[in-house]
């Protein structure tokens, strides 16, 4: 049991971003008395009730949140993917739910009425997505996180919430919203150990989300999009350059040529 408890001490620590030099600075003793307990996993109560307090959690949500830590993505099977598809309000609500929302959330942030919602979450039990319990109460029946097929059915409404949300984001920026967009050229190399990085921080982004849906009520959590794109520039892809209107030669490299007189002319 202890081993549990200090694992999942530790994925707090590392969720809140909290060394054990911090953690020794905030309990007032040294970093190697903080080490000791951690290689030991074992302490009192009344010392384990201070490294939590120190780390800014409440030892039950750390109890609870004991073998609860990500795993791995699961996937949706072919043939639900499609009827999703099909209605992409219904698989608004899906995604919604496994992210963590409550009915009742859903139903303030998109203003539905309580019928409305009764028969979404019908709807998703007759796919086998969940099921219904009393009153508006739903249990998910695909373990999360879920890992989308993004060149099935649904990529069309994938493309569509990303690009409806980088709109959003470029219109609310410094208010609501970071938005970051630029091009560079440099070594693959180089892109490569950028990738790598970011791949780093999205994972912690997931762990601190999971750390908070399990250690904060619900009215105290708010739904952050996380949307990153990087790679070789698709410049004729994004950026595209037609012809010259005036170039009458278009098929032709722009160059120049010799007139009948021998002189250089430049294309019109």
């Amino acid at each position: 049991m202890n081993s549990l408890i200090f694992e999942a001490l530790k994925r707090t620590l590392k969720a809140k971003g909290v060394t054990y030099r911090v953690l020794a600075e905030r309990m007032g003793v040294s970093e190697p008395t903080v080490k000791r307990i951690f290689h030991e996993r074992n302490c009192k109560l009344d010392r384990l009730v201070e490294i939590c307090a120190a780390a800014g959690v409440e030892l039950e949500n750390v109890l609870g949140s004991m073998n609860r830590g990500p795993g791995p993505a699961n996937h949706i099977a072919p043939d639900i993917e499609r009827k999703l598809a099909s209605r992409p309000a219904l698989l608004f609500i899906f995604v919604m739910l496994s992210e963590k929302f409550t009915p009742e959330g859903i139903m303030r942030s998109q203003g539905l009425s309580e019928a409305s919602m009764f028969l979404y979450l019908r709807d998703l039990e007759e796919l086998g997505l969940v099921a219904l319990g009393r009153g508006l109460s739903a249990r998910l029946l695909v373990e999360t996180p879920i890992q989308w097929n993004f060149e099935g059915p649904l990529r069309p409404l994938f493309e569509m919430t990303n690009k409806n949300f980088i709109g959003w984001a470029i219109t609310h920026l410094q208010r609501e919203a970071t938005f970051v967009s630029f091009s560079r050229r440099m070594r693959p190399e180089t892109a490569e150990m950028l990738r790598r990085e970011a791949e780093e921080l999205a994972d912690r982004a997931r762990l601190l989300a999971h750390h908070d849906q399990h250690t904060t009520p619900e009215d105290g959590l708010v739904g952050y999009k996380w949307t990153f794109a990087f790679g070789a520039t698709p410049f004729p892809a994004i950026m595209p350059v037609g012809p010259h209107p005036r170039d009458t030669g278009a098929s032709m490299p722009v160059r120049a040529a010799a007139d009948a007189s021998g002189r250089r002319t430049q294309p019109a």
